[in-house]
């Protein structure tokens, strides 16, 4: 056989295989989201799978019990906000349509503090002011508002779905998840070569720190959350807990969380509540991914923390939720990868150094 066939025919082999692949991608692109998903869960809950799998449970019933876990924990403060959402909805624009919300008055110790106590009650006095002409606004603003809240209710409806669709293929990678983690083995040992066990630390590395960075300290702060909502008597104080849960992730978005809840304890009268709230956020909550998420992060690899934040709102921006995880890892894994490159580069000319020395 010429060479000159020998090449159109791998020209023809590669045309073919790119096609085949470009026709697969269209096929799983309304479902790519759901496969990452179920990855990133798989992966963060492996071990907890593999201690059930030390005490004598077969792979399908550990991973049916991994999957009913997970579930109940991811849809069940969603389905308890959604049976409550409408009721919540009408309750809003109900409070809002009556006229007797009004800032409660300083507290008399506020204008007693020494040197700032003037001040401290001038401002509260502004608050007051204030606080009416956002409710005016809030009444205009009302019933679009809950047009837009409805939309993303649908919306997250949606998305439940799509998680759902992702807890259907976690089971699946629980299941035979030692097959497709050899598979990926040899496929990057067929693209990398000798190199392709130390990539694949540096991955695992990687994302193991990041998603245990993230996850580990919105955990945390969801729970503290919690307690504090519950210390107050804050209603659906699990529902918020979740929802601080996903606000946690992003860097000072509790703010989002707590300022509202305050607020609404304040219109109420609950000036103590309101204040422990303020404090319990700003001095403890706010606090804790200040120093948790680099002992988390730093116990797999050594990662400037400028990359998480970059990588968590640009992936945020790239990919939507899902980015929040993929752009860390991303950013981390190409740092991790580069500093190894660079390192190897040292060893390798300290080595010709040496031989050049002893010959």
């Amino acid at each position: 056989m010429s060479i000159t066939v020998f090449r159109q025919e791998k020209i023809a082999s590669l045309a073919a295989l790119s096609l085949l692949l470009f026709a697969c991608y269209q096929v799983l692109r309304p479902f790519l989201f759901d496969l990452l998903w179920a990855g990133i869960l798989c992966f963060v809950t492996w071990p907890v799978f593999q201690r059930l799998r030390q005490w004598g449970m077969s792979k399908s019933v550990a991973a049916t019990l991994m999957i009913l876990a997970i579930g109940t924990l991811i849809l069940t403060p969603f389905a308890a906000a959604a049976f409550s959402f409408t009721e919540d909805i009408n309750r809003l624009l109900k409070w809002l349509g009556t006229n007797n919300h009004q800032w409660p008055a300083a507290p008399d110790w506020l204008g007693n503090l020494p040197l700032v106590g003037d001040t401290a009650a001038q401002t509260w006095k502004g608050l007051a002011d204030d606080s009416t002409r956002i409710l005016d606004l809030a009444r205009q603003y009302a019933l679009s508002t809950s047009r837009w809240v409805l939309q993303q209710g649908l919306h997250l409806a949606g998305e439940l779905m799509h998680m759902g669709l992702s807890l259907l293929v976690l089971f699946f990678l629980f299941r035979d998840g030692d097959d497709i983690a050899n598979h990926a083995v040899l496929t990057v040992e067929r693209l990398a070569g000798q190199r392709a066990q130390r990539i694949l630390h540096i991955v695992r590395s990687s994302l193991r720190a990041v998603v245990y960075g993230i996850l580990g300290t919105a955990l945390a702060q969801a729970l503290v959350s919690i307690l504090g909502f519950m210390l107050v008597d804050v209603p659906y104080a699990f529902v918020l807990g979740a929802l601080a849960f996903f606000l946690m992730i992003i860097p000072a978005a509790g703010t989002v969380l707590w300022l509202p809840i305050a607020g609404w304890l304040l219109f109420h009268g609950e000036t103590g509540k309101a204040v422990f709230i303020a404090i319990w956020f700003l001095a403890f909550v706010g606090t804790i991914d200040n120093w948790l998420r680099p002992i988390l992060i730093s116990r797999e690899v050594e990662l400037p923390f400028v990359l998480i934040v970059f990588g968590i709102f640009g992936g945020l921006l790239a990919f939507g939720f899902i980015g929040l995880f993929l752009g860390p890892t991303l950013l981390a894994t190409t740092y991790a990868l580069g500093i190894d490159w660079l390192m190897r580069g040292r060893e390798e000319e300290r080595d010709r150094a040496a031989g050049l020395d002893n010959p």
